[in-house]
């Protein structure tokens, strides 16, 4: 597990987004994320759970997982953006 914290990247989302749909369950505590995808039950590790959270409060669309590149990309309104604006977290697993 890396000690590193790196910041959530912001970008506006894509019209036709790609990833698998997800309703993660996240502990700011231990900073563990979990979902469900079709393929299973999948546990992670955030170093950012409260920044996390805060974007899921803020979510106009379900979270997208990206197993490719290991991100959580969770999609917030933004003024003068229909689609919305994606900010992708890094999860680490254990």
């Amino acid at each position: 597990m890396s000690s590193s914290v790196i910041a959530p990247s912001i970008r506006p989302a894509a019209a036709h987004t790609s990833g698998i749909s997800v309703l993660p369950a996240v502990d700011v505590n231990l900073g563990a994320v979990t979902f469900l995808t079709p393929n299973g039950h999948r546990a992670y590790w955030s170093p950012n759970p409260d920044l996390l959270v805060s974007a899921l409060t803020q979510a106009v669309r379900p979270a997208r997982w990206i197993p490719a590149i290991s991100t959580l990309v969770i999609t917030v309104a933004q003024t003068g953006v229909p689609a919305g604006r994606g900010i992708g977290f890094k999860l680490e697993a254990y």
